[in-house]
């Protein structure tokens, strides 16, 4: 008999999660066959499997999957699996979580969340599989109008998520075009303009993503890989302690002690407000993410995360908070200026406040 792929579920599906990929096998009267998996004309995996009882088995191939599409930073694309002479083109997406039967990609954002909190001058991002490449993509925004009154206005967008399944939006951008200023991306708005923006929803083939605006002085930006490798942001509001420890060696030299292997090791414990259920569902995702990176004062920094605590209750009466300890990845502490630090606890009122009359 020839080789031939065992029809199951994952060869028949549009896309395959490669959680979902646990093991793909073909029948053979070969005594074994090489078996590879191809992507974009790279064979990143090769091994001779032997037959047993007339079948060859690869498991787990999910994992190896993942490991290239990691290197490569890609999301959905087509893997060509080959036993011997026999293969076959799957399209796989990246998903390292286990997923209801239910769950359809193409109907839904691969995002960690479908709303979030936002601020005026941070960015967010919109993934999802293409639907239809003239799809246009709808953003409405709801705030006040000249008299103070509730009132909202929308406008289309090109969404450009066919070639890299995902793209980055600038807040200020939209609540410029909300407001009817010129100098917005989007062009002029020339109707329905309002004074202000409180939130906005971005829909794109029936998906949503719900956006609200926070009024915080500081918060913190991570760009993170989620499950489905796709390179997120999220603004997280808290309060920091900068922990410095410094670890030194001593000894002996000429009858003085010196100083010497000297390293400065800085972490920093964040602790976050209360959060709902949408938020806790993306901080989580952000932990235990393979690729994290803190942005501050304009550049991108690879940090890595050492631990955390979270008590998520089904209690509707306790909101959830979120402890996590990070650091830089290189071995020197970073210096920022101020804006990192305005969400530590403030108690520095004597250079604001009027000294008491015993200090006149």
């Amino acid at each position: 008999m020839a080789t031939a792929f065992i029809q199951t579920s994952i060869l028949t599906k549009a896309f395959v999660l490669t959680s979902e990929a646990r093991s793909i096998a073909a029948t053979t009267d070969e005594d074994r066959l090489s078996v590879s998996l191809t992507c974009s004309g790279v064979s990143f995996f090769t091994v001779d499997l032997y037959a047993y009882a007339g079948k060859v088995e690869l498991f787990d191939p999910g994992t190896l999957i993942e490991n290239f599409f990691r290197a490569r930073q890609l999301i959905c694309e087509s893997v060509t699996v080959s036993f011997g002479t026999a293969s076959k083109n799957i399209l796989f997406l990246y998903c390292e979580n286990q997923m209801p039967d239910s769950f359809d990609p193409s109907r839904v954002l691969l995002l960690s969340s479908n709303a979030r909190r936002i601020h005026k001058n941070s960015q967010f991002t919109v993934a999802a599989l293409p639907v239809d490449r003239n799809t246009p993509c709808v953003i409405k925004a709801v705030g006040h109008d000249r008299l103070g009154q509730i009132a909202r206005t929308q406008f289309n967008k090109t969404l450009n998520i066919v070639d890299t399944l995902f793209t980055e939006f600038s807040v200020s951008s939209i609540i410029r075009k909300a407001t009817g200023n010129t100098v917005s991306e989007f062009g002029p708005l020339r109707d329905n303009a309002l004074k202000d923006v409180m939130y906005f929803s971005v829909e794109h083939g029936g998906r949503q993503l719900m956006c609200y605006i926070t009024p915080a002085p500081a918060y913190l930006t991570f760009r993170f890989r989620n499950i489905f490798n796709v390179p997120e942001l999220v603004d997280i509001e808290g309060s920091i302690v900068t922990k410095s420890v410094t670890n030194r060696k001593d000894a002996v030299c000429s009858g003085d002690i010196v100083k010497y292997d000297r390293r400065t090791d800085r972490t920093y414990e964040f602790t976050t407000g209360p959060l709902p259920a949408d938020e806790v569902e993306s901080l989580a995702q952000l932990i235990s993410s393979h690729s994290i990176q803190l942005l501050a004062d304009g550049s991108s920094h690879d940090v890595v995360i050492e631990d955390h605590t979270c008590e998520d209750s089904t209690d509707d009466s306790s909101l959830t908070t979120m402890k996590f300890t990070w650091r830089f990845k290189g071995r020197r502490p970073v210096n920022f200026n101020s804006s990192i630090f305005g969400i530590q606890p403030s108690h520095r009122e004597i250079f604001s406040d009027q000294f008491s009359p015993e200090y006149e």
